[in-house]
């Protein structure tokens, strides 16, 4: 999550954090490195540290999981960050829970709001 996100992120936790058992941040998930070949173990550890994806922040509920995506204002990029941490997610899920993708902002393009539907992410706006 990046500093201009922030202040939605904390609109967000005002109004939705009654219910939540656990936030994690900095969510690594994928498979950056899998194939480092003959290096030392520390420096792959470090490469993969370097190179993971990111989920903002993973929300547990009582009955599901949700993979959330903070943007100020959010452009194509956040669509497919969200799509892309999603789908990663699912390959190697950490909580054995339903998941589902929320984008988290403040406005939001209509054409954006379009990309969400298409692929069954939510949105939330504070």
């Amino acid at each position: 999550m990046l500093r201009p996100d922030f202040p939605v992120w904390g609109r967000f936790l005002d109004k939705y954090a009654g219910t939540i058992l656990q936030i994690y941040y900095d969510v690594r998930v994928g498979n950056a490195g899998t194939q480092l070949g003959e290096i030392d173990q520390k420096m792959a550890n470090m490469y993969r540290a370097v190179t993971a994806k990111r989920i903002d922040a993973l929300i547990e509920y009582d009955n599901e999981v949700w993979i959330v995506e903070v943007a100020a204002g959010p452009g194509l990029r956040a669509i497919g960050q969200l799509a892309t941490y999603h789908a990663l997610y699912a390959q190697d899920p950490k909580i054995p829970k339903p998941t589902l993708a929320y984008l988290v902002c403040d406005t939001l393009d209509p054409d954006l709001k379009t990309a969400l539907d298409l692929y069954s992410m939510r949105l939330l706006q504070v």
